[in-house]
């Protein structure tokens, strides 16, 4: 498992220093998956990052900081929505992961319209974030009622 593992850090050091500007640490504590997302959507939608740990948002529109995003990348079938109604996103991009390093848009919406639509009904009193699925945030992201983006400005 040494080979693996230098080769695993080897490729974090790599990444940490091709995108320092978005200054994020790549770390195998469960939250590689979260900066190799936060950087291709920043990336492909021009946003500037927080840096680590903004419970709510994790960047913003560049030049315009009202335009808060919280970032969410996985390559499973579900996504994490905060339970907190204090710390709701202003907008909400969910992106799933391909191993090429490309992605897909699951949603790209505000976070209003997420909790309204998909979290609202569910008992607010709850231990862990709400669960959503790919199928329903897709079907979110097509709605008529989606209408407030951020526009993406490089295609993966």
């Amino acid at each position: 498992m040494r080979e693996e593992l230098e080769v695993l850090f080897g490729a974090i050091e790599t990444l940490k220093d091709k995108y320092k500007q978005h200054n994020k640490k790549f770390t195998l504590d469960g939250k590689l998956v979260g900066d190799v997302g936060e950087v291709l959507v920043a990336e492909s939608y021009g946003l500037t990052l927080y840096g680590d740990n903004n419970h709510t948002h994790d960047g913003f529109v560049t030049g315009c900081k009202d335009k808060q995003i919280q970032i969410k990348a996985s390559f499973n079938k579900y996504f994490y929505f905060t339970k907190d109604l204090e710390r709701k996103p202003k907008y909400f991009i969910a992106i799933q992961l391909r191993q090429d390093g490309s992605f897909e848009e699951i949603y790209n919406g505000t976070g209003e319209l997420v909790f309204n639509k998909s979290c609202s009904h569910l008992p607010a009193d709850r231990k862990h974030p709400y669960r959503l699925s790919v199928k329903k945030l897709r079907e979110l992201n097509k709605s008529d009622e989606n209408v407030d983006r951020i526009c993406r400005i490089k295609l993966t």
